[in-house]
């Protein structure tokens, strides 16, 4: 008779020590407040699943008995309260889920207005650390005290993302600089989420032979490892300034490298508005215009010198009076081999000229599905179709909200059984949905079709901003494919 009551205490204990143990974990901070530890992040990211979860129950039960404009009322309650949630314990938490919550603030059809606007704050204001850490990394990783090196350095960030906070700063010379600095921690936690990332990987790999996911999360790790050395981040943007020096309208902040190290990266502050600002302020033509310069930005590096940068949210363009864009991030780079290129082009060229045979083809040439397995090849025909439509057709083109939002059929779960994602392809597929976000937004609409033959043909059709009466130096007119190689880590010498 004693017993049942005993084994309901020890239930009861163990429930209660679970809950403590759980709220324990998922409340460990590092100096910078960043949990960095396996456990503690993945109970943070469970605890906003359950929320969530129990969150849509009740919204369900209460949308029963309500009325066609209170069920609408009530849903858009549930999703900004929902993303409001998801920023705050993202933004705190930093690292890789911070950077998937900065993609859905403006790649996410599907999260109504209010709530994506409660996520665009991880663009650029994600809770900052304090100023005595960014102080410690700072002279830590240069060697000497701030005055050595700064007239003057701003104690509050204009920006704080997912790896690092910007402060604005002012070099012995006069010179006004925006400073990068590293998260302490940042690094440990974007480890664990990987390693968490890894046995998800081997996990859907044991029950789902049509994708090799390991692989795609191999090249996860690898871009995001790249972006925790900020000496890589100078090398790539070194060479983006190279590659677009002279154009008058796509700019790259100079870098410093005497003040670069690991965790610190020193560049040229430029003014001028962010893109929300931007959109509110910009006319009908500028829009058009900004629309092109990113697009040339885009397409120029991917399919002439065969590089990319792969972070393309909103909060890395700077717009300026004149039309002018400076990009602002180059962490995350993507170098891609002129073999594999060769064969997208011609993957893309037989879809645009309708040619089914050679898009069959290349799916298998390309990895995008496993040979063997079962394929509904009309369905793939049709993914890619949506994805090319813009380029498609010799006629103006808008992108409209409704061709983003028919993006979320195209890529339904159940559309995807079959595929493969090919681990060069990850970041090319988040550049592009990005960039189609960011058209949309902007209102872009023009002939793609030409500017496709320039980049999937071969053929000397001028840039997108050519086309708009911008003249270009001749560097920026020849359409001849140049592929760059990706800097060797270099020694960085310290300021003295």
């Amino acid at each position: 008779m004693m017993v049942l009551p005993l084994l309901v205490g020890a239930a009861a204990l163990l429930i209660v020590v679970g809950v403590l143990w759980y709220r324990s974990l998922s409340r460990q901070r590092n100096a910078a407040g960043i949990s960095t530890s396996l456990g503690g992040r993945t109970t943070q990211i469970g605890s906003l699943m359950t929320k969530r979860l129990v969150r849509r129950l009740w919204l369900r039960v209460r949308q029963v008995t309500a009325s066609r404009e209170q069920r609408q009322k009530l849903a858009a309650q549930y999703h900004m309260q929902t993303a409001a949630e998801a920023a705050q314990v993202l933004g705190n938490m930093k690292g890789v889920f911070m950077k998937l919550g900065q993609i859905m603030s403006f790649a996410n059809d599907a999260l109504p207005v209010e709530a994506r606007a409660a996520l665009q704050s991880l663009q650029k204001d994600a809770p900052p650390m304090a100023f005595a850490l960014v102080r410690g990394v700072v002279e830590s990783e240069l060697g000497g005290d701030l005055g050595r090196f700064f007239r003057h350095f701003d104690e509050e960030p204009i920006a704080a993302a997912s790896i690092g906070q910007v402060h604005r700063a002012m070099l012995k010379d006069g010179q006004e600089v925006a400073i990068k600095v590293q998260y302490p921690g940042v690094d440990e936690a974007i480890s664990n989420d990987l390693k968490a990332s890894d046995r998800l990987a081997l996990m859907i790999d044991a029950v789902n032979k049509t994708a090799d996911m390991s692989a795609v999360v191999e090249e996860l790790k690898e871009r995001m490892l790249d972006e925790l050395d900020y000496r890589l981040e100078m090398q790539n943007q070194q060479l983006f300034a190279r590659l677009w020096e002279g154009h008058p309208l796509i700019r790259i902040p100079r870098v410093y490298p005497s003040l670069c190290a690991k965790r610190v990266l020193c560049q040229e502050f430029k003014r001028g508005f962010g893109f929300y600002d931007y959109l509110e302020q910009a006319n009908g033509e500028e829009r058009r215009l900004a629309a092109f310069v990113i697009g040339d930005f885009v397409f120029e590096s991917m399919f002439r010198h065969l590089v990319y940068n792969g972070d393309p949210h909103p909060g890395n363009y700077i717009f300026h009076e004149d039309g002018g864009i400076s990009f602002i991030d180059f962490g995350c780079v993507k170098y891609f081999g002129i073999d594999f290129m060769r064969d997208i082009k011609r993957f893309f060229r037989a879809v645009i000229e309708n040619d089914r045979a050679v898009h069959d083809e290349y799916l298998y040439k390309l990895g995008l599905v496993f040979r063997g397995r079962n394929l509904d090849v009309e369905n793939m025909w049709h993914m890619w179709r949506y994805h090319l439509e813009p380029y498609t057709n010799d006629e103006v083109f808008t992108f409209s909200a409704d061709y983003v939002a028919r993006a979320r059929g195209v890529m339904a779960t159940d559309r995807l059984k079959q595929y493969n994602l090919p681990r060069d392809l990850l970041f090319f597929l988040r550049i592009t949905f990005g960039l189609n976000a960011i058209s949309q937004q902007l209102g872009a609409s023009g002939n793609f079709h030409r500017a496709a033959r320039r980049y999937f043909f071969d053929e000397p059709h001028p840039p997108g901003v050519a086309t708009l009466g911008i003249r270009l130096p001749d560097k920026f007119m020849s359409s001849k494919v140049e592929p760059v190689e990706r800097p060797a880590p270099a020694s960085i010498t310290l300021a003295t």
